[in-house]
């Protein structure tokens, strides 16, 4: 069978992380190597100043799975260059309880887990599920989703793709298809919070309201808008090409 390698960055104990190991078991063989604490947007962090340790833990269900000190990507990265017997043929990051889209990926420690398995030569998938106030996030219907699609990338498995899905916030029967999707536009609503310590020194929170998108035809926020699975292709050169030939006319008159 084929091995999958399941991470995320909400930690190994995470509800969507067993919800979505429990559905990958009829794809392929799972291993499971996770943070063993919270990472949410860290981003795409590499510990080059400690040890990584890695240890066997139980899951929820009883199963085994192994849990590191390190971020979403050190798994990734410890997992690919040897703490596992084989390489992984996939790396799926996930189940986020919250969507990443948009310039998420620049803070996502889903993504990133993701983004490492890419870098590694393996085909990956960060899956997250949308999340309505209130109401307790679909692991079940992302975990089917997820099955099917990391099905569809093993089957095919001549091109190494690089996938960020997103699943709405609603049960399978009602999804309302699948959409290929482009990056679209979030909107933050950042706000610094300054308090003060028992001493009186100041500390400070980036707090602020949840963000929100501009639902655009044909991106992945307007697909979520709409009810349907958002499916990005994602691709690491972040070059401005149109940006080149601006450059090349400054003149900079910087050596011969």
């Amino acid at each position: 069978m084929k091995l999958i390698l399941l991470t995320n960055d909400d930690g190994v104990q995470s509800p969507g992380l067993l919800a979505l190991k429990q559905a990958l078991g009829a794809v392929g063989e799972v291993a499971v190597l996770a943070p063993d604490h919270n990472w949410s947007a860290g981003g795409h962090a590499k510990t080059m100043h400690k040890p990584l340790r890695v240890q066997e833990v139980k899951l929820a269900d009883g199963s085994t799975a192994l849990a590191s000190n390190g971020g979403p990507s050190d798994c990734v990265a410890l997992a690919v260059l040897g703490v596992l017997s084989r390489a992984p043929d996939l790396v799926i990051s996930g189940i986020n309880p919250g969507s990443n889209v948009a310039q998420d990926m620049t803070y996502s420690g889903t993504v990133a887990a993701a983004l490492e398995g890419w870098i590694s030569g393996i085909s990956s998938m960060a899956l997250s599920v949308a999340v309505e106030e209130g109401t307790p996030p679909e692991f079940a219907c992302a975990a089917r989703v997820g099955a099917i699609i990391a099905g569809r990338i093993l089957e095919q498995g001549q091109h190494q793709v690089l996938l960020n899905v997103n699943v709405p916030a609603l049960p399978f029967e009602r999804l309302n298809g699948v959409e290929i999707t482009r990056l679209g536009r979030r909107i933050y609503r950042d706000k610094l919070v300054e308090r003060s310590d028992p001493r009186g020194r100041k500390y400070y929170w980036i707090g602020g309201e949840p963000p929100t998108g501009v639902d655009d035809e044909g991106t992945d926020v307007g697909a979520l808008a709409a009810g349907r699975v958002s499916v990005t292709p994602l691709q690491l050169d972040l070059t401005s090409y149109p940006m080149m030939d601006e450059l090349r006319a400054w003149d900079l008159g910087i050596g011969g």
